[in-house]
Order: structure tokens, then C-alpha cells, then sequence
């Protein structure tokens, strides 16, 4: 049976500093004993391109970060195994292994070539987040200075490529203008790998109501995210008010430690130390991820929901959320409200793996 499926991670900036993930990591949220812990049975691992990355080595960089994802599958192969279909995921779980699934979350890593796209293909990568919180040339970001300027005629090509390949088209960060083009123009499902209810939090990473119905009308999923700015208003105001500059010090943070991983995580660390503290008083309870899950279905259906936590990409999560040891809370927390076993099966791995076969048909 396969365990759960977490969308998206950003722990590949653990491997990259030199930490050994198959050891507890107390200072991050996803390593081998926690993964075993939480009964997760495909974790996702994003290869993150900052758009600060100069466009020459965007692609490099990405390369790099699958090489280290490689690496950790490769230095624990009775516990990990390297999954590109949904019938490797299923394999993974019959067999007592982890499944591990590359992805790239930022455009900007393919530089405007097609050819790039390709070749993380060929590198096993199946899931393209289109972009970050810049603006690309060919597509905008919902965080972005031109959020109504959707995509590009290159924007378009890369959707239609994705398509070709059988890689999956993510719409986490992307504008709702890219949103509307994507889903008119894929003959696949999409999915928002890490998101959650804009009517519950209106911030301009989540999705609203119509986008939900969208998605779950296209076959897509929204994998519901744990980040308290996300999921909580209160904290999601709270952030704006005490950290309005953070993209712009996240963003001097990657250029000056561009080439030095350990720092560029030490950093990283320390800034999600501090706004943690800043942030410490607001109280956002696990509870308020199932509440996000509760909205998604009622407006979407069940088929739509699935899990992407964000975890090592995230500063703070919710009480009760130490990292990805958490999901049979999660799955209790469900249970209680009501939802069969078979509606934690879909949420937690289903969907996906539905999804997942689709890329292929």
C-alpha cells in the first residue's frame, strides 16, 4: 500500500549544505526517520531555482540540486527508491521503500529553451512549478509586478511541451491570468502543489473559489500547504505588518551565498529563527489544515484535495506540526470530522497517483 504523498519539499537546501537526511535533522522538517515515522510513502523533493540565480546557471543549478537528490537515494537504497510513474510509487510501497520524485519549482531554471525542459525530463524530473515570486519573461507570478500579464507565446510552447513529456504543470505562485491560460490551453491535469483556500486567506498564493472548481473541473488537484501565513489571516497580516521586505532579504540572502551552501543555509536559518520569534504569539493550530482540506472538498469534492506541505521551504508550521512525523495526527484530525478511511486514502495518496497515471495516458 502506498503511504502518503507530501507535493512539495524544499529540503534539497539540507543535502546541498552537506546534512545527512538519513540521520534525525532536528533543525528541518523531513529526514529518513520522520518520513518513516509520518507512514509517508512518495515524498517529493523540489530542485528550487531563485530567480536571483543569473540566468546563465539556472539550469546548472538545477542539475545540481537532482544530483543531490540521486545522491540520497542513492546512499540509503534499502530504505529510498527513485519513482517517475504511479505504478513505481505503488512498487515502492509493496516493496517497504520510500518513493522519492523529482521536481523543479521555478521556469526560470530552463532558460527560455525547450531543449532545457527536455533534459529534465530525461533527468526523471515530473513536475514543473512555472514560476516563483518573480515575474518570468513568458509567465507572471501572483507575487510578481504584472500579475495580469499571464503567458507568453514561449509560456504557452512550455505548457504544450509539458504536456508532450508527461511532465506535470504546477500553478503554485502563478498568477490567476496564468491559471486561466494553463487550464485552457493543457490537455492534461494540473495541480497547485502547495496551496490552500483563498476564502479562508486571501492571500495571492491561495486559491479562491472559482479556481478550486476550475481545477477539480479539469481533473487537477490542489495540494493544501502548512504554512500558518496560508492557512491563518491573522498570522498571514501579521507577517505582512513585521516582515514586508522578506522577499527582498530572501532575495540578498541567495546572491550573497550563491556559492556557498552551508552559509546560504546558516542564513537561511537564522532568518527563519527570527521571524518565527516575531511571528510566536499567533496561534495557528493543526486543526486549521484540516479546515483548509474541509473547504477545498466542499467547494471542489474530495477527488481535487491532496497534501503539499512546503516543509524545509517554510519558517514556522502549525502547533502540533513538527515536521513530516505528523500526518497520522492529521489523519485522526479528518477521521474525527468525519471523513471515511477511503477519503484520507485519496487525499493522502490517491488523487496523486491518479494524476500522476494521466501524465502518461
Amino acid at each position: 500500500m502506498t503511504g502518503v504523498i507530501d507535493l512539495h519539499c524544499d529540503s534539497v537546501k539540507f543535502l546541498q549544505a552537506g546534512r545527512d537526511l538519513r540521520l534525525p535533522n532536528p533543525e528541518g522538517h523531513v529526514d529518513l526517520p520522520r518520513l518513516r515515522a509520518g507512514g509517508v510513502g512518495v515524498q517529493i523533493f523540489a530542485a528550487f531555482v531563485a530567480s536571483s540565480t543569473p540566468e546563465e546557471g539556472a539550469f546548472a543549478a538545477a542539475r545540481e540540486m537532482l544530483d543531490r537528490i540521486d545522491g540520497f537515494i542513492a546512499s540509503c537504497p534499502d530504505e529510498l527508491v527513485k519513482v517517475e510513474t504511479a505504478a513505481d510509487c505503488r512498487t515502492a510501497g509493496i516493496n517497504g521503500k520510500i518513493g522519492v520524485l523529482a521536481a523543479v519549482e521555478n521556469g526560470w531554471a530552463i532558460q527560455e529553451s525547450l531543449e532545457k525542459l527536455e533534459a529534465l525530463r530525461l533527468r526523471g524530473v515530473r513536475m514543473l512549478t512555472l514560476v516563483h515570486s518573480r515575474d518570468l519573461p513568458w509567465a507572471a507570478s501572483c507575487t510578481g509586478a504584472s500579475p495580469g500579464s499571464g503567458l507568453s507565446p514561449f509560456g504557452r510552447e512550455v505548457v504544450r511541451e509539458m504536456n508532450c513529456l508527461g511532465m506535470i504543470v504546477d500553478l503554485s505562485h502563478a498568477a490567476e491570468s496564468v491559471f486561466r491560460e494553463v487550464l485552457r490551453l493543457s490537455r492534461k491535469p494540473v495541480v497547485a502543489s502547495h496551496s490552500c483556500a483563498h476564502a479562508l486567506c486571501p492571500s495571492p498564493r491561495n486559491l479562491t473559489d472559482h479556481q478550486l472548481r476550475a481545477l477539480a473541473d479539469a481533473g487537477g488537484l490542489v495540494g493544501v500547504c502548512f504554512f500558518p501565513a496560508f492557512l491563518s489571516d491573522s498570522y498571514r497580516l501579521a507577517l505582512d505588518r513585521e516582515c514586508a521586505d522578506i522577499f527582498a532579504e530572501i532575495d540578498g540572502i541567495e546572491k550573497r551565498y550563491a556559492a556557498d551552501p552551508p552559509g546560504l543555509l546558516s542564513e537561511y536559518l537564522r532568518l527563519n529563527t527570527r521571524l518565527a520569534a516575531r511571528l510566536a504569539d499567533i496561534a495557528v493550530p493543526l486543526s486549521m489544515i484540516a479546515d483548509h482540506i474541509d473547504h477545498a472538498v466542499r467547494v471542489a469534492g474530495v477527488e481535487a484535495v491532496a497534501l503539499g506541505s512546503d516543509f524545509d521551504g517554510i519558517f514556522s508550521t502549525p502547533r502540533g506540526v513538527s515536521g513530516c512525523d505528523f500526518y497520522p495526527a492529521l489523519e485522526a484530525e479528518l477521521l474525527r470530522r468525519g471523513y471515511s478511511r477511503e477519503d484520507w486514502e485519496k487525499i493522502s495518496n490517491g488523487n496523486f497517483l491518479r494524476l500522476l497515471a494521466a501524465q502518461d495516458g
